[in-house]
């Protein structure tokens, strides 16, 4: 009697504690993922930071976190992840009553782009292991990782040249009143502008700057479409470094930048593609998708909003067309313009039109990143290129 009585009273518990846990196992139980970064450059290390906070009196013997991300985010610690597509990580813990948790996963942002995680899925075991509940949540996390810097002495000595021959075509005028700091003098600096003082302190000659204003501005045409097949994903994305250098060099030097392309941010694409999914596959077209577009700007806050706006093309989108964005964006104009194509394209459709723009009269430039620069004189009519070996 007694050994029936037990059975009795362990099945009322056995069944107690499953409903007690399918009832309140989630009741007061935070889980959150977050960056300690939430923007940063190219191979710059970060942290995922996991909190786990259970507000109430029943512990979790078995507790799941599962989510993913970008398999370009390097971890220090692979236990409890697949790599496939994406990184999916699977971690387990065992969470008292009232207690929280913190666990901090160090990583490399390996790449450039802007990265999402949505939801995840928490899975819970009751007491006796007998019951799993499952409970997915909304949970946004994100990191924008900026194309990587380019170190000044991997430019190329035909580049610079091409950025000092725009520099000096700028028609700057100084302020002489505002005085804005000292640089190293320059072969296109006139010598009333040398700092004898500083110059005498530190052994060479440099030069004051005043603020200026322009009578000119440069705008980048960034074309994400590759020539070809190989080495594709690369030269786009040293396309994309080339066009964060260039904006970042003309703006640090207090000149009015614009910055156009022909590719598609990520959540652009990613609200369009809910909505064909809604509406049908009649809805693709990428004439209904905007491209970044960043109107000239000179303070420091500018660069980063190109940044951004580069970190955040998705290359794996068709791009619009780039001929477009040219009929668009180069344009008669009162106050002369410095243009600057940089793409690794170059097909006798651009071509042919680069070439019709310089001959109306246009100050137009165009830099090719490459991996090999060696014919590529025989695809222009002309030598008015600069390449930029990668």
């Amino acid at each position: 009697m007694k050994l029936l009585i037990a059975f009795v009273l362990a099945g009322v518990i056995f069944f107690i504690q499953r409903f007690v846990y399918r009832k309140l196992w989630n009741k007061n139980l935070d889980v959150s993922i977050s960056f300690d970064r939430e923007i940063l450059y190219e191979d710059e290390n970060n942290v995922l930071k996991e909190i786990i906070t259970n507000r109430k009196y029943l512990p979790l013997p078995i507790l799941q976190v599962k989510f993913s991300i970008t398999r370009t985010f390097l971890f220090e610690r692979q236990e409890n992840t697949k790599v496939t597509d994406r990184y999916y990580r699977n971690e387990f813990f065992t969470v008292m009553p009232l207690q929280k948790i913190t666990r901090t996963y160090p990583f490399v942002c390996s790449h450039r782009g802007f990265f999402h995680m949505e939801n995840m899925d928490i899975i819970c075991r009751s007491f006796f292991m007998d019951a799993k509940m499952i409970d997915t949540r909304v949970h946004e996390a994100s990191v924008c990782v900026l194309p990587g810097h380019i170190a000044h002495e991997d430019v190329p000595t035909s580049v610079n040249d091409l950025l000092g021959d725009i520099e000096k075509n700028l028609h700057i005028n100084e302020d002489p009143f505002t005085f804005a700091g000292i640089r190293d003098y320059q072969p296109f600096d006139s010598m009333h502008s040398i700092n004898w003082k500083t110059t005498a302190r530190h052994g060479s000659l440099l030069v004051n700057t005043y603020n200026t204003t322009f009578s000119k501005k440069v705008v980048l045409l960034l074309n994400v479409e590759a020539n070809g097949m190989q080495h594709a994903e690369d030269v786009v994305e040293w396309a994309i470094k080339i066009t964060s250098h260039l904006a970042s060099y003309y703006v640090t030097e207090h000149i009015p930048t614009a910055m156009y392309t022909n590719g598609i941010d990520v959540s652009v694409d990613m609200n369009h593609s809910e909505r064909a999914g809604r509406r049908g596959h009649g809805d693709k077209s990428p004439m209904q998708m905007e491209c970044p577009a960043i109107d000239a700007g000179a303070d420091m806050a500018h660069i980063r909003s190109i940044e951004v706006a580069l970190a955040r093309l998705n290359t794996a989108q068709a791009p619009a067309s780039f001929i477009k964005l040219l009929d668009e964006r180069v344009t008669a104009s009162k106050d002369p313009v410095e243009y600057i194509i940089i793409s690794n394209y170059r097909k006798r459709d651009l071509i042919d039109k680069y070439e019709t723009l310089r001959n109306a009269g246009f100050s137009i430039h165009f830099i090719i990143p490459e991996y090999k620069l060696t014919g590529i004189e025989e695809e222009f009519d002309s030598k008015e290129y600069t390449g930029w070996l990668v």
